[in-house]
């Protein structure tokens, strides 16, 4: 068994000021962290990796989509907005280390119809 601790119970975005947390997290005997995605700056993230790696951490990573970005919007401008930051996370993922992404990221955060998902909605978020 692996032990991680989600990194957002200090910040939604990394700094410098997490590298004394991420210290005493491996001391702790904690194996990896989850990373709060949300800036897609991939060069950013790979600056990341070295930290991590240095401290013998390993990493998965969390994001959210909103409305503005909602893969399942009605609006063919906000799906592809969507799916262009979905994308763009995976990128940064790859840049991080980080071997799984959790979301939710299939739709937006917080915002429900108040029925079902639509055909339509099935498909553009399957």
């Amino acid at each position: 068994m692996k032990y991680g601790m989600n990194l957002l119970l200090w910040s939604g975005d990394m700094h410098e000021g997490l590298l004394p947390v991420l210290e005493s997290l491996k001391k702790m005997g904690f194996d990896g962290v989850e990373l709060p995605m949300f800036n897609q700056d991939v060069d950013r993230w790979a600056s990341w990796a070295k930290h991590l790696d240095n401290l013998g951490l390993q990493r998965t990573a969390v994001t959210v989509r909103g409305a503005d970005d909602n893969p399942i919007s009605p609006d063919p401008a906000v799906r592809a907005r969507g799916v262009q930051n979905n994308c763009r996370t995976l990128d940064c993922c790859q840049a991080v280390g980080a071997t799984a992404l959790v979301g939710p990221y299939h739709s937006a955060l917080g915002l429900f119809s108040g029925q079902g998902p639509t055909r339509d909605e099935w498909q553009w978020g399957v």
